[in-house]
C-alpha cells in the first residue's frame, strides 16, 4: 500500500444529513490537531431541514485542508472524496473542485437501490478521468449498524479515512471518546468503537493510496477553535453583557454558545420573539448602560435596520454582528457570500453614518468585538462586524488570544486597535445631543427619540439644526478615518499589480499572492479589516501600481460592479477592476486568483 508523502492535502467525506459525517470530522481533526499537523476546515450543511436521504438536498460533510505548516484557507482542490452513495457523490462533482489524481472512495452498499444512477456516477468519473474505487461494509460491521437503526457507518468511516492518512490509531480512539463518551453509554461506545476499529482494519486490505502529512512541534498555547465559537469568547472577553439575538443560520451557533458561558461572566442571553425584537432588546439595554449586541445573519440583517438608524438618530451605543450567507431574501443559509456590504453601510434610509469591521480569520473574530465596543461607546453611533458562512464554520489551529477581559472602553489594548489598523481616538467626540446619561442619573433625565432634536434634545425640524446634526453624526465617522493605518499588504508597496479582498477571501488572496511572488510576477495584495470608513491614504497608496483589482463573494459582471469594487472606485477615484466577483457560494480559491491574475499581467 503507497504513502505518498503530502506537504499539504485536502480530503472529504460525504454523507446524508444526520448521518454523522460532521461528527465524525470534528474526531478527526481533534485527532490531526493532537498530532501536530495544521487544519482548516469547511463544513457542507444542507440549507434543507431533514431532506429525504438519498436526494441531492441532502448532502451533508466536511472537508478537511492538512497541511505540514500553518494554512488560512480551504485551498484549491480535493485529494480524496468518500462518498457514502452516488447521489451526495454527483452533487458535490458539480462543484468541480477535484484534482485530476482525485481518488474517489464509493461504498456500493446502496448499488442496489437505484444501479442506473450509480452506473451512472462512476461513467461521469470515468469521463472526467477520476479513478472510482469501490468499497463494501465488511458482514460483521453491516450487522452491527443495521442492529443500531443505521447509525454508526460514520464511525466505520472514519476508521478507514484514519488508516489513509497514516493516524495513531490510540489518539483517535480517545478523540471519539472525548466527543461521544457524555452522550453514549459504555455498551454502546465499545460498538462505536469497534465499528471504528473495523473500519480501519478494512482499509488495510485495500489498495488504497494513503497519505502522510509531517508533524509539527505543538506548543501548548495553541488551541483549535473555529470563527463563531472565536466571537462568542471574543464578545465576553469585551465586557458585552447581554446579547439578543433570533436563531439563524449562520449565526445561530453564537448565541448557543453565549447561552451556555454568558451567564458565567454575569451576562445574559435573550432569545426574542424576532429580529427586530431582538436589536430592539439590545438598543434598550445599552441605553441602561450594559453593554449589548445582537447578532443574524440576511434576512435577519434586512429587518434590523430600522432599528440602526433609530440607534444612530437617538445617540445610543449598538454593535450588530452580520454573519453573511448567500442571499437575496432566504437565499443560501449554509452558503458563503460578501453581498450584504453595501447593506452594511448604506442600509438604513437618510444619511448612514456608521462604522463597519470586517473578519479576515479567527483571531480578528475573537478581537472584533473589543474593537467594536470601543467604537460604539466612543461615538454613540452602530457599529457593524461583518463575517460570513465560511468564516464561521472555519476551524484553524491558533495562538491562544491573549485575554483582556475589558471593562471600560478607555483600558482597550493598543495592540487590538494595532491588530485593527486603528489609533486611539481623540478623548472628546462631539455628539448630537452633549447630555448622554443613561437612566436614573440625577439631574440627568433626557429625552431618546429617532426624530430630529437640537442641542438640548428638545424635537426639532429647523434647516439649522437637521444641518448641524448630519455634520455633527459624519464627523464622528471622520475622526475614524483620520485614526486608520495603512491596511494589511501582501507584498512590496510599489508593484504591477495590486489585489484587494476582505473578510474570508483574504486567506485566498494571501496565498495566491505568495504563489505568483514565487513565480516571479508583480503582485501585490490587500486586505480591508475596517470596510467603512476607508482609510485617507488608500488613493496614495492605490497610485504605486499600475491595476488595481477586487476579488470579492458577491456577483459582478460587464455592466455591474461587485460591492467592494464600487465602495473603492467611489472613495479612491481610481478605476477598481473585479477581478473575481463570484456569486456561488463556494469559498475563493487560491488558484483561480493567481489564474486571473495572470490573465491580467498578460
Amino acid at each position: 500500500m503507497p504513502i505518498e508523502k503530502r506537504s499539504v492535502t485536502r480530503f472529504e467525506l460525504l454523507m446524508d444529513a444526520g448521518a454523522g459525517a460532521q461528527k465524525a470530522g470534528d474526531i478527526l481533526l481533534e485527532a490531526f490537531v493532537a498530532m501536530g499537523k495544521f487544519i482548516y476546515v469547511e463544513p457542507m450543511i444542507p440549507a434543507e431541514i431533514s431532506p429525504a436521504a438519498r436526494t441531492r438536498y441532502a448532502l451533508s460533510g466536511i472537508i478537511i485542508r492538512l497541511a505540514d505548516f500553518d494554512i488560512n484557507n480551504i485551498g484549491n482542490d480535493t485529494d480524496l472524496i468518500l462518498a457514502s452513495q452516488e447521489v451526495v457523490l454527483g452533487r458535490r462533482l458539480d462543484d468541480h473542485e477535484f484534482n485530476a489524481r482525485c481518488q474517489i472512495l464509493l461504498d456500493a452498499g446502496d448499488r442496489d437501490k437505484s444501479p442506473a444512477t450509480y452506473d451512472a456516477v462512476i461513467e461521469r468519473c470515468a469521463k472526467e478521468g477520476l479513478i472510482v474505487t469501490t468499497f463494501d461494509i465488511d458482514p460483521a460491521s453491516k450487522q452491527i449498524i443495521a442492529d443500531m437503526s443505521g447509525k454508526g457507518t460514520n464511525l466505520y468511516y472514519l476508521g478507514m479515512l484514519s488508516f489513509i492518512y497514516n493516524m495513531d490509531e490510540n489518539t483517535v480512539k480517545f478523540e471519539i471518546e472525548k466527543n461521544l463518551g457524555k452522550k453514549l453509554d459504555p455498551e454502546v461506545m465499545k460498538i462505536n468503537i469497534t465499528l471504528y476499529l473495523n473500519g480501519y482494519q478494512m482499509a488495510k486490505t485495500r489498495d488504497f493510496l494513503r497519505y502522510q502529512v509531517d508533524a509539527s512541534p505543538r506548543q501548548y498555547d495553541k488551541i483549535l477553535i473555529d470563527g463563531n465559537t472565536a466571537l462568542s469568547l471574543g464578545i465576553i472577553d469585551a465586557g458585552f453583557k447581554l446579547y439578543s439575538g433570533y436563531p439563524i443560520t449562520p449565526a445561530s451557533s453564537v448565541m448557543h454558545t453565549l447561552a451556555k458561558e454568558l451567564p458565567h461572566y454575569g451576562g445574559r442571553t435573550h432569545q426574542a420573539e424576532d429580529e427586530i425584537a431582538a436589536i430592539g432588546t439590545a438598543i434598550g439595554a445599552y441605553f441602561g448602560g450594559v453593554p449589548s449586541i445582537t447578532g443574524t445573519s440576511g434576512p435577519g440583517f434586512s429587518l434590523k435596520q430600522e432599528f440602526i438608524g433609530f440607534a444612530q438618530a437617538a445617540e445610543i451605543p449598538i454593535v450588530v454582528l452580520n454573519v453573511q450567507r448567500g442571499g437575496p431574501s432566504t437565499g443560501m443559509p449554509t452558503r458563503t457570500e460578501q453581498s450584504d456590504l453595501l447593506a452594511a453601510i448604506y442600509g438604513t434610509h437618510g444619511d448612514a453614518t456608521k462604522i463597519v469591521i470586517s473578519v479576515s480569520n479567527i483571531i480578528d473574530c475573537f478581537y472584533a468585538p473589543h474593537v467594536a465596543r470601543y467604537l460604539a461607546e466612543k461615538l454613540r453611533l452602530p457599529v457593524i462586524i461583518m463575517s460570513d458562512f465560511q468564516t464561521a464554520n472555519s476551524y484553524k489551529v491558533i495562538s491562544r488570544p491573549q485575554v483582556v477581559q475589558l471593562d471600560n472602553i478607555d483600558n482597550i489594548p493598543d495592540f487590538i486597535l494595532e491588530r485593527f489598523h486603528l489609533k486611539r481616538l481623540a478623548a472628546h467626540i462631539e455628539t448630537v445631543r452633549p447630555l448622554q446619561t443613561i437612566p436614573g442619573t440625577p439631574d440627568g433625565m433626557r429625552r431618546v427619540t429617532g426624530l430630529n432634536t437640537d442641542a438640548q434634545g428638545q424635537v426639532s425640524t429647523s434647516a439649522q439644526e437637521s444641518q448641524r446634526s448630519h455634520r455633527v453624526r459624519n464627523n464622528k465617522v471622520n475622526h475614524v478615518r483620520q485614526s486608520l493605518d495603512k491596511p494589511t499588504v501582501f507584498g512590496p508597496a510599489t508593484n504591477d499589480i495590486l489585489v484587494v479582498g476582505w473578510g474570508s477571501t483574504s486567506g485566498a488572496i494571501e496565498e495566491a499572492v505568495s504563489l505568483a511572488q514565487k513565480q516571479g510576477l508583480g503582485v501585490s495584495g490587500m486586505s480591508l479589516q475596517i470596510i467603512y470608513p476607508l482609510p485617507l491614504m488608500l488613493k496614495e497608496m492605490f497610485s504605486h501600481y499600475k491595476k488595481i483589482v477586487s476579488v470579492e463573494i458577491a456577483y459582478g459582471d460587464a455592466n455591474k460592479l461587485p460591492p467592494l469594487a464600487s465602495l473603492l472606485r467611489a472613495d479612491t477615484l481610481v478605476d477598481i477592476q473585479p477581478l473575481i466577483a463570484t456569486a456561488t457560494g463556494r469559498p475563493i480559491r487560491p488558484k483561480d486568483v493567481l489564474a486571473k491574475v495572470k490573465e491580467v499581467l498578460k
